[in-house]
């Protein structure tokens, strides 16, 4: 058994209900256990993934009056 495989089962065991709504791993990504030792390792889907969660850097603008030289946009 790998790592991430006992750290799905874990997670599974910890919090999946059969009888509530969703997969095992839907319950297991809304999980709000944040002080969970395996919180930040959960399983989540790929839509979720950290660099989702992750503020977006703004763009690049250049310096007033400077000119981007043409060879960069090729």
């Amino acid at each position: 058994m790998t790592r991430q495989q006992a750290i799905n089962l874990k997670c599974k065991e910890c919090i999946y209900d059969e009888l509530d709504q969703g997969t095992w791993r839907t319950q297991v990504e809304n999980c709000e256990i944040s002080d969970c030792a395996l919180y930040e390792f959960r399983p989540t889907s790929f839509s979720r993934s950290k660099a989702d969660r992750l503020p977006v850097e703004p763009n690049y603008e250049a310096l007033s009056g400077e000119v981007m030289p043409e060879g960069l946009y090729q």
